[in-house]
């Protein structure tokens, strides 16, 4: 039995300013609806409800809310890329690993916690299959970064084993931030010590000089 699978994309793209301003106020909402209902709860009436707005306006843009879901995925993975571009331009040490990865990890951290809903956004794209693409399509996006990155800083490895090694460093990474997010830990400040003491050993290993 073929099961439908509900439409992702949005009908359409704001070109103006007042319709820009009008996604990122039905965004915002959807987030704070997200948060506080969860997301088997959320609607699009009740999105556009909350937000003072009418049905058509969210329609415009999206025909459902997996494609509000899906678009503050791309938002929140969009902010969470945006720091670790500034890590790998800024604030990578490559004489201090630990205290780099510490730095990476902190700064995943709140770029996540900046966003409404940033943990239940993570949640949802884990928890709806049709939503998947959104969050591997970051972290291949990432991969990509970071090899090119590791192949520019040291190009005595082997490219294909960097890769590999960065895409386990990339997925890690994301699952130390979603741990820490889904449920709070009072040992944080550790447990991304020793996250970071991981990558770190990680990374000496992936650049270390050819026998």
């Amino acid at each position: 039995m073929n099961i439908p699978v509900p439409a992702t994309d949005p009908r359409a793209r704001p070109v103006q300013l007042r319709g820009a301003s009008t996604v990122a106020q039905l965004l915002d909402t959807a987030a704070l609806l997200l948060e506080e209902l969860g997301f088997e709860r959320l609607s699009t009436n009740r999105i556009c409800a909350a937000a003072g707005l009418t049905p058509p306006a969210i329609y415009r843009y999206f025909p459902n809310k997996y494609a509000v879901l899906k678009a503050l995925g791309e938002r929140l993975m969009a902010s969470q890329n945006a720091a670790l571009d500034q890590w790998v331009t800024l604030e990578f040490d490559p004489d201090d690993l630990p205290g780099s990865y510490r730095a990476m990890l902190n700064g995943q951290l709140a770029a996540t916690r900046r966003e409404i809903a940033g943990a239940w956004i993570m949640r949802a794209l884990h928890a709806t299959p049709v939503l998947a693409e959104v969050r591997h399509a970051s972290h291949a996006a990432v991969t990509d970064m970071l090899s090119a990155w590791v192949a520019e800083q040291w190009p005595h490895i082997d490219g294909d084993a960097a890769r590999r090694r960065v895409r386990l460093m990339v997925e890690f990474g994301y699952a130390v931030i979603e741990m820490l997010c889904e449920r709070p830990d009072p040992d944080e400040a550790q447990t991304v010590d020793d996250a970071a003491r991981i990558l770190a050993h990680e990374h000496a290993g992936m650049i270390a000089p050819l026998p």
